[in-house]
């Protein structure tokens, strides 16, 4: 048994042997194959060393046994390595500097920078040939000096020139430094620097900050050191129920906090039992889920009616409020309340809205004051409660500020049949913004029915075209004039929809309209006249003081336009992701645009390099905040 089977294994030995060799003569007797087993155990042999040590240069560890140029197979992804071959004089010089694949991030790299190489070359070959094709005069180079004369002329900020230009200095120091030295500074000018002398009402707040768990009473302060005093404990983590118990002591007629998350709804109850009777005039909480509830609502609504004096309520992120309850509140507090503010509050639904329409109506008997101010963001309200707030009743017909902000169902039928049910003259603010169904057809309803209109905020539409918004602020027919606004938000609509022509004809209605009437509309405004030369037609206007265009098309054109008819009235400016503003229009608004103006914002702008942050007049006394700043490259991109 042991003997026939170990003469089975040397028969099967025996056999691979002789296979082996039968193997081996077919490959020899085929050098083709050979060849590839050969170069595939070279690429192996290469590959195995490159992913060991990836640092490591293969032009500095060639292998004898191994040709790159030989090889079946490459493992980049741009072949075979190359190597490039320059020309000078009369020889040929060859560089052997091997283009590393180091992985993808390289990879893309070098197919960006290819890319734009050949970009470049074909953009020279294209102007080397028009030049050669353009038939040259001799007052070529007259013309194109007269040319630029006339567009100076035209757009007077291409005369501006950076401080940094006129003193001749120059400065050489490190990027970074030199961006640090500028952060700092002018968070000293603004008072707010780890060098600046703090103010005493600051000093003051923190001390009382510090040592608020000593603190029984505030007294007779102010509603605004509450608010700031709340607002710094909320900061360092002390804004406990004891905290509470003193910002709403007895005397307070504003209850305003930034965040009740800290807050029991029974210590709320009990704080409201006392405050609303003997004065208490409006409520004012944000982060309010936890205390705002219907204990809460049951609380107000069981006093007296005599006793509630409410006239504002703002509640921010009651989750715990539901719709029953504050349609109770609404008929307990409406003989008083004429501000309600509604902000992420998911219970809310249609009886909120019957409510309004029932208690606020002229024809309801026991009604002693209207509703002037109605602001909800992000509610979950169906379409057929919306139309009900302006088709029911008129409880909307005395309304100066409307917000109907992130409401899904809110559409071009939702706005113009509420505002039908607004007076013409009565509507001073509409923020319609985040609602992504809202098309142009909403222009023509704000313009019919906001003759008085002061604030317009449409961020985030869309759905906005160009000629729709010049059309709002044109002067036509047989339609009311276009508003004279002091607040503009357009930012994030449409990149090339929100663009100079807007903006121009936005800051001329806001500066023109009452002079215009005045002088029976003889003041004919063109889109090509030189800003500076309506400074004359202007002064009796005031123009817009908040604009906000961010993420549109405009250019230096419009900082012209509103240095000339904003001058004494801009505040605060939001040019973020504005590509096409440069150094010259920003530095020219700022010369130009009196010392009222605060804040401008430059997220995004990485055109905006140091001739302006560096270079503008106001750069020594303090008052103007460049925010952005931090994070841009004066070199031409944004720091990531």
């Amino acid at each position: 048994m042991s003997s026939s089977s170990r003469r089975s294994r040397r028969t099967a030995a025996v056999d691979d042997i002789e296979a082996a060799s039968n193997d081996n003569d077919t490959s020899s007797s085929n050098p083709r194959l050979q060849a590839i087993r050969e170069r595939s155990r070279a690429v192996a042999e290469r590959e195995a060393s490159r992913l060991a040590r990836p640092e490591a240069s293969l032009a500095s560890h060639k292998l004898g046994h191994a040709s790159k140029s030989k090889s079946a197979v490459s493992s980049t992804p741009f072949g075979q390595l190359m190597k490039t071959t320059t020309k000078s004089g009369g020889g040929t010089t060859n560089n052997n500097e091997a283009q590393e694949w180091c992985g993808p991030f390289s990879v893309a790299r070098q197919m960006i920078a290819a890319r734009e190489d050949a970009r470049r070359l074909r953009l020279q070959q294209t102007e080397e040939g028009e030049n050669d094709n353009k038939e040259h005069h001799p007052l070529d180079h007259v013309m194109e000096e007269a040319r630029l004369e006339q567009q100076r002329k035209d757009n007077p900020s291409m005369n501006w020139i950076s401080r940094r230009h006129r003193t001749d200095a120059t400065n050489n120091s490190n990027y970074y430094v030199k961006r640090r030295k500028r952060f700092h500074k002018q968070k000293e000018l603004m008072g707010i620097g780890g060098n600046s002398v703090p103010s005493l009402f600051r000093l003051c707040i923190n001390y009382l900050v510090d040592n608020f768990e000593h603190v029984d009473s505030l007294g007779l302060v102010d509603h605004s050191i509450r608010v700031a005093l709340c607002e710094r404990l909320v900061a360092q983590g002390k804004m406990n129920g004891a905290a509470f118990d003193v910002l709403a002591e007895e005397g307070v007629e504003t209850l305003e906090l930034v965040d009740c998350a800290q807050v029991t709804q029974d210590q709320f109850c009990d704080a409201i039992k006392v405050l609303i009777p003997i004065g208490l005039r409006a409520i004012l909480l944000q982060h309010c889920g936890r205390c705002f509830g219907g204990q809460a609502v049951k609380t107000i609504v069981d006093m007296k009616s005599d006793d509630i004096q409410l006239f504002a309520l703002s509640l921010s992120g009651a989750y715990l409020l539901s719709d029953d309850d504050l349609a109770r509140l609404i008929g307990a507090t409406s003989h008083s309340l004429t501000s309600i503010d509604l902000t992420a509050c998911p219970l809310v639904g249609p009886q909120f809205c019957n409510a309004i329409g029932q208690h606020y109506a002229s024809s309801f008997d026991d009604v002693t004051h209207c509703l002037l101010e109605l602001s909800l963001e992000d509610i979950p309200l169906k379409k057929e409660a919306l139309l009900s707030l302006g088709a029911a009743s008129d409880a909307l017909r005395n309304l100066k500020s409307l917000k109907l902000k992130s409401i899904e169902s809110v559409d071009d039928e939702v706005v113009e049949i509420i505002l039908n049910s607004i007076d013409e003259a009565s509507l001073e603010g509409i923020d319609l913004s985040s609602n992504t169904q809202l098309t142009d057809e909403v222009l023509s309803s704000i313009r019919r029915r906001g003759t008085n209109l002061r604030s317009l905020q449409l961020s985030g539409l869309r759905n906005l075209s160009a000629i729709a918004l010049e059309a709002f602020f044109t002067p036509i027919d047989d339609m009311p004039s276009p508003p004279m606004l002091r607040k503009l938000d357009l930012s994030h609509c449409s990149r090339d929809e929100i663009n100079d022509a807007v903006v121009m004809l936005a800051a001329k209605a806001s500066s023109f309209r009452s002079l215009a009437d005045a002088v029976n509309s003889e003041i004919e405004i063109s889109s090509s006249v030189n800003p500076e030369n309506l400074v004359s037609e202007i002064t009796n206007s005031l123009g817009l003081v908040h604009v906000n265009v961010c993420g549109s098309s405009i250019s230096d054109k419009s900082m012209e336009m509103l240095s000339a008819t904003c001058k004494s009235s801009l505040e605060e400016l939001d040019i973020g992701f504005c590509a096409s503003v440069s150094d010259k229009g920003l530095g020219y608004l700022v010369s130009k645009v009196g010392r009222q103006l605060s804040k401008i914002h430059v997220w995004g702008c990485a055109q905006i390099t140091e001739d302006f942050l560096d270079g503008h007049d106001r750069l020594d006394e303090g008052g103007l905040e460049i925010v952005g700043v931090w994070m841009k490259n004066g070199g031409g991109r944004s720091l990531r």
